[in-house]
């Protein structure tokens, strides 16, 4: 005999299917539980991606440098020296100050120029007029022409940059005049130790110089000759170096003040070439002329062997300087 069951108990399907919907329903408790799970996530996520990105534009920044030194080890072949940090013809003599200028006429192209050739950028180096000055209007296409060899990724200032003058000698509140514009370089060659125009230099490259690898006895693994220098802390171009021009803190650089644009400049000679006398790069650095990277790791060098070294913000000055000259006899640390 079949079991038969009281009415209030029996449950009909639409009520079968109410139960199951309240029981798949999360509580507002839950929910809330859910999105604060989420939110942590995504927030150990991002630092990670971030970094990933950061990791991904250093590495990108250590290959242009390898392949900028593949140009000079191949120019050096070619040529039995390394070339110019820039060619110019100078007018005057230096007056001993550490800021103080050199008179020059041009026409200025440096060595970023004269290695196109070696870094498959042969038409570009075509179009330049060597022999007329870097402001000239035939050369206007060519030092308006951006190489993505020398931009770092991690740069992301414009990429057409203003080469200023405040008048000699500057003056800090006054606004500087645009002699001309040219394509953003993120690197910038390395003359040593000694005073911009302080000669004879110690470094790989100054003016009209011709060093050759048998000169750099300290070792070329052990001898910087290009770096980073971001045009977020100062903004200079590959074409090279401009007459009478300055260089100055980038107005997205710390060091920057709006009142005085041209506060802490440095002489036309800085715009391609660095030199080494304080401490290791740091964005707080003192001068618009120093080796400054991107990275939070710190700054990305190319030595004269074709390998890279990252110098942070933390290394020893004495290190520093020591990996500048070219010749020095300094010792430096095993590993570094």
């Amino acid at each position: 005999m079949r079991a038969t069951h009281p009415a209030f108990l029996r449950v009909t399907p639409r009520a079968r299917l109410r139960a199951t919907a309240t029981r798949a329903a999360f509580t507002l408790v839950e929910l809330l539980v859910v999105i604060a799970i989420i939110g942590t996530l995504v927030g150990l996520l991002l630092p990670a991606v971030q970094s990933a990105r950061e990791a991904a534009r250093r590495t990108q920044s250590l290959t242009n440098l390898k392949q900028i030194g593949l140009a000079l080890h191949n120019y050096h072949d070619s040529h039995r020296a390394l070339p110019s940090g820039f060619r110019s013809t100078t007018t005057g003599t230096w007056q001993g100050g550490p800021n103080d200028a050199v008179p020059e006429s041009g026409p200025g192209w440096s060595f970023f120029s004269l290695l196109l050739p070696y870094a498959e950028e042969t038409a570009l180096h075509n179009r330049i007029r060597f022999d007329l000055p870097i402001t000239d209007p035939p050369n206007k296409a060519a030092r308006e022409t951006n190489v993505a060899l020398f931009v770092d990724p991690g740069d992301t200032a414009p990429r057409l940059i203003d080469v200023t003058d405040s008048g000699s000698p500057p003056a800090a509140a006054t606004t500087p005049t645009v002699l001309t514009q040219a394509a953003v370089c993120s690197y910038a060659g390395s003359l040593g130790t000694l005073a911009y125009e302080e000669q004879p230099f110690n470094g790989v490259f100054h003016r009209n110089s011709a060093i050759r690898f048998s000169n750099i006895t300290d070792g070329l693994s052990k001898t910087i000759g290009i770096g980073e220098r971001m045009s977020r802390h100062t903004r200079s171009s590959w074409v090279g170096v401009v007459p009478e021009q300055e260089l100055v803190f980038a107005a997205e650089s710390p060091r920057f003040r709006p009142a005085e644009p041209s506060f802490n400049w440095r002489p036309a000679i800085t715009s391609i070439l660095v030199h080494v006398k304080s401490n290791a790069p740091s964005p707080q650095a003192s001068s618009p002329g120093g080796f400054v990277g991107p990275y939070i790791a710190g700054t990305n060098f190319l030595n004269m062997d074709g390998s890279c070294r990252l110098i942070s913000s933390e290394t020893a000055p004495e290190v520093f300087r020591a990996l500048s000259t070219r010749a020095g006899g300094e010792v430096v640390p095993t590993g570094f």
